[in-house]
């Protein structure tokens, strides 16, 4: 098929890309920056800005996708109402192009566990989203708009709430890689509350949803993307320590210092639509993902 991929070099999107190449499909992958070493596969590049359309809307008409996957969403992890209303913006003028040429028969776009406010416990699919936030309500107001659009237009829409992906490619500043480039030098990061806990759920089995989700015939809806239990960050905080310093000292420590204060967050996500919908389960542990991060970041 003929895929259309925004946000293309993003944590998310380099690693899809290759993917759906190399699993034999046309892919013309679009980014604000071309990654090192494009030309060596074969993937299409497109260098483009959705904020200026005129820097994708001919190679998109020419390329006539039958998949579109929007991942595009600029300068995470600023969550301010500017951004917010900006890549809302310009995700609206990028899919109104896609919808008026005709062309695209699916939709696939991450939201995130976000949508969820205040959430506790199991995560259902098909609870309400009670946005709270200037992000969630800028995810919020897409989703509805594109399901509007898409049910006019006969487009199959798979709206993806993503949990708490991580591994290899992720941005620095975010947890795992945190906690592992602390010990790597013999400590861990300050952590306000490690008794929390929430859904990590390791990048490939991410991508792998995605494939699945462009390979097959579904139903327009929500669905979860997560692991389907909570982890606390203590537990991460143990297991990286045991990959990276073969010891659970530092850890137990922070444990008897983190007793007494409270548990602000335990939840995951129900993938049971999920699963029903698309053969799909997450098949990396957090002990193998959190291990073959590890192994990224210390790649020569």
């Amino acid at each position: 098929m003929r895929i259309v991929i925004t946000g293309a070099s993003g944590f998310i999107g380099k690693p899809l890309s290759g993917n759906l190449s190399g699993l034999g499909h046309d892919v013309l992958a679009i980014a604000r920056k071309i990654p090192i070493n494009s030309n060596s596969t074969s993937i299409s590049w497109l260098e483009a800005d959705l904020s200026a359309p005129s820097t994708y809307k001919n190679s998109i008409k020419a390329f006539c996708p039958e998949v579109v996957i929007h991942l595009a969403w600029q300068d995470i992890p600023d969550f301010s109402l500017e951004k917010s209303q900006l890549n809302l913006h310009q995700s609206k003028d990028f899919l109104s192009f896609i919808f008026s040429i005709k062309s695209c028969k699916k939709l696939l776009i991450p939201g995130t566990c976000w949508e969820y406010s205040n959430p506790q416990g199991e995560c259902l699919e098909t609870d309400q989203a009670l946005p709270y936030n200037e992000f969630t309500r800028a995810k919020h107001s897409l989703r509805l708009w594109a399901e509007v659009l898409c049910k006019e237009e006969s487009i199959s829409l798979a709206w993806f709430r993503v949990f708490y992906v991580y591994g290899p490619g992720q941005r620095s500043e975010s947890l795992i890689p945190t906690i592992l480039t602390h010990l790597k030098k013999g400590r861990l990061p300050n952590i306000s509350t490690p008794q929390n806990s929430n859904d990590f759920i390791f990048i490939d089995d991410i991508v792998n949803a995605f494939i699945i989700a462009t390979n097959s015939k579904f139903v327009s809806g929500i669905y979860n993307l997560g692991s389907g239990m909570s982890t606390s960050v203590l537990d991460v905080c143990r297991y990286a320590e045991e990959i990276v310093l073969n010891s659970s000292a530092l850890t137990n420590k922070l444990a008897a210092e983190s007793q007494t204060k409270s548990i602000k967050l335990n939840y995951w996500a129900g993938i049971a639509v999920t699963k029903e919908s698309f053969n799909w389960l997450p098949k990396i542990n957090l002990l193998d993902g959190i291990t073959q991060t590890w192994e990224n970041i210390n790649k020569p």
